[in-house]
């Protein structure tokens, strides 16, 4: 039996089509062979200078093709990655590259001053273990392009199990620091032939950040299928750009989250752009409003819409065909082919339909657990079925539907942020008393992040003080974008803060609410 490795993925599709592209970033195109000769080039440069299978290497960079020659390179060595959240600031950094035990950090040269500031943090990264691209790192980095016009271009000879880790995919955790999901070859590559709509002539626009499961996985699929892969740089999202790169490069396929729709609709002159070569758009990560459906459904005329529930953990769960997206219009479909679903109550019994549950499933692309967190194993796994903590229901045809959310999480933007570390940040705040961040219906974002606070006796604070504050230790996309003042927040009998109810006011009259 052949192994199941992200290696062999891209071997395959650069054996039999070697000319054709393999990804293209701005004006620049790859094919798959020149592709793998530098995945092969790094892969032996970083043997060379001493890293082993089985190490972990902390990823730090900005959408762009470097980024999959590492994740690739990666699995051609039996290394593991820990890509780095490129909105983190200092500390988030640090916590990742130390839990993760990465010993060598590849990163783009516009993170230079980043770095800098984490260097002496660092537990496992020597003063030697730094790769820089892009650009100029610190004196006595190793210059990524000048490792690879040293290496070989030949295949290296790394005895690599389909059951080793890829990647550690870090998600937000309820207890405000990142869980490291683990996860292997085999289950990305289950994941990959999983999907059923991706072929040699499919043309992905992969437009989320690459440190992402979402852009990992895509990127993993294109090569899996010999399909080109057009990777949308980071730095801003543009909708009418958007437009213009799938009128010009013929795109056929794209995953986006909500708020990418809705922005691409608010266009003015988005009847101007042709759009006829897509075939099928994918939405996920969070809840697709009626109205916005309908929208997409007028405007990508040419495409059928497909909507899914997955998690980096889990991979993906339920998929809500094209055929049933009028009919099952709040649902995220049925459970995806070999994907097995429980609903489970606080007593751990299954529920009938129309009742409400956690959502616990298992999959081909299961993850192996949390690194370094038997806590957070044991509270996810029921036998072989995870949950990340979503409650569901199930209708009488097997459909499913995401109803709330076990724990706080907020989504803006397809980003999952857990309001647990803002709380803790804000209530060392001299000026706070009490503090709640939830999140707050937005119509760009889906949701956003809102503080609401009751400031400590005698204080005078402002909300533009609060954002300030947490801007000074939070990537910016976690940090509020509104305060609210309130004299008291309601409490339990037991003196915890009621968040559903907070959240209540400014969900009244929502079609979701969550």
């Amino acid at each position: 039996m052949p192994k199941l490795l992200v290696g062999d993925a891209l071997r395959a599709s650069a054996r039999k089509l070697p000319d054709k592209t393999a990804f293209i970033f701005k004006d620049r195109r790859i094919d798959f062979k020149t592709f793998e000769e530098r995945v092969n080039r790094l892969a032996n440069g970083l043997l060379a200078k001493g890293y082993q299978p089985g190490d972990h290497v902390a990823v730090l960079a900005f959408n762009c093709i470097e980024y999959f020659e590492i994740l690739f390179a990666l699995a051609k060595t039996g290394m593991v990655a820990a890509p780095v959240n490129f909105r983190f600031v200092g500390p988030e950094i640090e916590y990742l590259v130390n839990h993760s035990d990465s010993r060598l950090l590849i990163y783009e040269s516009a993170f230079r001053d980043a770095v800098s500031g984490c260097r002496t943090n660092f537990d496992r990264v020597g003063s030697e273990d730094y790769i820089v691209f892009g650009g100029e790192g610190d004196p006595g980095d190793t210059d990524y392009e000048t490792l690879l016009a040293e290496s070989s271009p030949d295949d290296p000879a790394v005895e690599v199990e389909e059951t080793d880790t890829w990647y550690i995919g870090y998600t937000s955790g309820t207890t405000g620091r990142p869980k490291g999901a683990l996860r292997s070859n085999r289950a990305n590559i289950l994941l990959a032939m999983n999907m059923p709509y991706f072929s040699e002539e499919t043309v992905n626009l992969m437009i989320m950040p690459i440190f992402h499961s979402n852009s990992i996985w895509f990127g993993l699929i294109g090569a899996y299928y010999g399909a080109t892969t057009y990777i949308y740089p980071s730095g801003g999202f543009n909708p009418r750009e958007l437009l213009e790169i799938i009128e010009r490069e013929k795109i056929t396929f794209s995953s986006m989250v909500p708020t990418m729709y809705s922005l691409i609709l608010m266009v003015e002159d988005k009847d101007r752009f042709d759009t006829g070569s897509l075939e099928i758009i994918l939405c996920s990560s969070a809840p697709l409003m009626t109205q916005t459906k309908e929208a997409i459904l007028t405007f990508f005329k040419t495409a059928e819409l497909y909507e899914g529930y997955g998690a980096t953990e889990t991979g993906g769960v339920t998929t809500l065909r094209p055929k049933d997206q009028w009919r099952k219009v709040r649902s995220c479909g049925k459970a995806s082919s070999f994907c097995r679903i429980k609903i489970l109550d606080a007593d751990g019994k299954e529920c009938k339909p129309g009742q409400v549950g956690e959502l616990f499933a298992v999959s081909p692309g299961m993850f192996e657990g949390y690194y370094k967190n038997p806590e957070a194993n044991a509270k996810a796994f029921r036998g072989e079925y995870a949950s990340v903590g979503d409650m569901a229901m199930m209708d009488e045809e097997g459909f499913y539907y995401i109803v709330d959310r076990k724990h706080d999480m907020i989504i803006s933007g397809g980003e999952n942020i857990y309001p647990t570390e803002i709380d803790d940040l804000l209530a060392k705040h001299p000026k706070v008393q009490q503090v709640a961040v939830v999140g707050v219906p937005d119509t760009k974002w889906g949701e956003a992040v809102k503080a609401v606070i009751v400031p400590a006796a005698g204080a005078e604070v402002t909300e533009q003080e609060i954002i300030a504050y947490c801007k000074e230790n939070l990537a910016g996309y976690k940090c509020p974008k509104s305060v609210d003042f309130w004299e008291a927040l309601p409490l339990n009998p037991m003196g915890k803060i009621l968040k559903r109810e907070i959240r209540s006011k400014y969900w009244q009259d929502r079609e979701v609410k969550i």
